[in-house]
Order: structure tokens, then C-alpha cells, then sequence
């Protein structure tokens, strides 16, 4: 990622972080209703409150890799839905499959994960 991009990226996230309060909890309205699936290698994986974040470098039909940042979940409701801090690391080959952001922003709210091996890591296992 250019360092004009990260730093538009950190910009972003901070001032979501500042207007979080105001909206308790937002919803997935930012998102659009129809999933889409991509492919790529892990760069980040955020386990952190209040959502945790993956990050995955993506190559686009052109050859050229996008950055894309998937919101899951808290990391206590991954837990039940049976994920770990450790289950994927930078470098990992994953299938994300997720509603993308409506405003053409490289985020997604996850969906599910395949990883290398074939297993399917869904956001939640449904407990509250």
C-alpha cells in the first residue's frame, strides 16, 4: 500500500473510531446487499475490538493488487464461532466471500473464509 493510501486509510479509521460513540451500533447499511468472492493473500489480521479486521492483498482483473480490509466481528463472538488470534496469518491464501462497501472503498463485511486447506471459517456461529 502507497504511503498516500495508508495514510487515507489511517485517516478514515480514526475518524470512524471518534464518531463510533454516536452511532452504537451501526448496522451493515455501509454495505451492499449482494456478496462477492475474492481471492488472495493475507496481510493483516487485526484481533481487536470493536470488530476484527483482515486485511488481503487482492489481484484485480487488470494483474494489479488491491488492498482489501474485511470487518468481521468482535473477537469474543469469533471465539465461539470457533476462530483464533493465531488461525490466520500474513501470507495465508484465503477466499473471502462478503458484501462489499457501497461507496467503492476495498472493504467488505465478511461473510465466511475459506483457507488454504478448504476449511470454512463463517463470522459467527449465531450465539449472542
Amino acid at each position: 500500500m502507497g504511503r498516500g493510501r495508508l495514510i487515507t486509510f489511517a485517516l478514515a479509521v480514526g475518524l470512524l473510531a471518534v464518531s463510533m460513540p454516536g452511532f452504537a451500533h451501526h448496522g451493515q447499511v455501509e454495505y451492499e446487499s449482494k456478496a462477492i468472492t475474492l481471492k488472495g493473500t493475507v496481510t493483516k489480521f487485526e484481533w481487536t475490538n470493536p470488530h476484527c479486521i483482515l486485511g488481503v492483498a487482492v489481484k484485480n482483473e487488470k494483474d494489479n493488487v488491491e488492498e482489501w480490509y474485511a470487518e468481521i466481528l468482535p473477537p469474543n463472538r469469533m471465539t465461539r464461532a470457533g476462530w483464533t488470534q493465531e488461525i490466520i496469518k500474513p501470507g495465508d491464501e484465503v477466499t473471502l466471500v462478503g458484501r462489499p462497501g457501497k461507496q467503492g472503498a476495498h472493504i467488505m463485511w465478511l461473510e465466511y473464509v475459506v483457507l488454504a486447506d478448504g476449511r470454512k471459517l463463517k463470522r459467527d456461529s449465531g450465539a449472542r
